[in-house]
């Protein structure tokens, strides 16, 4: 796992940075969730298309086996399902609930997901992933109002979609293949519902300039790079590492609220912050012991 720290820190940066972005749209109410979604996901799409040609993707790997329609529709409905379901959580959930609701899902997911899979996990490795959890937990509670029924039930959705996303990440032949074509078919889900919602919804569409910008920085930077750098990450490592790496999201999001908007950082969670990576840390040496 060492010698790949710097892709993982960049990775769950880039998921840091979205959580921001999306905050900031939604938060202030400055564009409404379907249209939110329906840019992230379409500038993303164009992002990931541009890199591929820049990569010189299709060239270089066509002896490699290419993603069959069941793949990219797999891949696509999954990626749709938890962008449109966080987008419309988040009107009625706190930040806090909603991450810990989220990463809390996502956790559980893929921990029963590595045991089902036949990969074992031992005695040690439960406590430094009930350590890391401990952080995470104590870092979001604190600032975590009542949540609605609706909203969580639509997190909590949300995150299974983002566990079955990263589940399939594990068998793609190529990262930016995979993540483009998830792009454009959950793009073109996007689409179909967007139009849908036109003729179904007597609300009318609210966006401004900034509320754009942030769905597109949230498409294009956030997710689109921070996806095919996670789908690069992916094969590298087993569920159990990846379920545990994204604990660190809402530690880096913290830091990123004190630097760049002046939130301010208690002891409560710097010592969060101490729980999570020590508990992450923990698992990787019983892990390398036992091997």
């Amino acid at each position: 796992m060492n010698k790949n720290f710097p892709l993982a820190l960049t990775a769950m940066t880039a998921f840091a940075l979205n959580s921001l972005f999306c905050r900031f749209a939604l938060g202030t109410e400055v564009i409404d969730p379907v249209e939110f979604t329906l840019i992230r996901l379409v500038s993303g799409a164009i992002t990931l298309v541009g890199l591929s040609y820049l990569l010189n993707d299709q060239r270089q790997n066509q002896s490699s086996p290419k993603l069959s329609q069941r793949q990219s529709l797999s891949l696509g409905l999954s990626l749709f399902g938890y962008a449109l379901l966080f987008s419309f959580a988040y009107v009625t959930l706190a930040t806090g609930s909603g991450a810990l609701i989220l990463f809390g899902t996502v956790q559980l997911a893929l921990i029963a997901y590595h045991r089902i899979s036949g990969h074992q996990i031992s005695k040690s490795e439960m406590v430094g992933i009930a350590i890391a959890l401990t952080g995470f937990a104590s870092l979001l509670l604190p600032s975590a109002s009542q949540p609605s029924i609706s909203g969580t039930v639509l997190m909590i959705l949300s995150g299974i979609c983002w566990s079955i996303f990263t589940v399939l990440g594990k068998s793609v032949p190529s990262p930016i293949l995979a993540t483009k074509q998830g792009f454009l078919v959950a793009s073109g889900f996007m689409i179909l519902y967007f139009i849908l919602s036109l003729f179904i919804s007597s609300e009318s569409i609210l966006f401004n300039a900034s509320g754009i910008l942030y769905a597109v920085l949230s498409g294009s930077l956030a997710s689109a790079v921070g996806y095919f750098l996670w789908y690069s990450l992916l094969p590298k490592i087993d569920v159990l590492d990846a379920s545990l790496l994204q604990l660190t999201v809402p530690v880096i999001a913290m830091a990123l609220g004190w630097l760049f908007i002046g939130e301010t950082v208690s002891a409560m969670s710097l010592l969060s912050t101490f729980l999570i990576l020590g508990g992450i840390g923990l698992v990787s040496w019983f892990k390398l012991q036992r091997k």
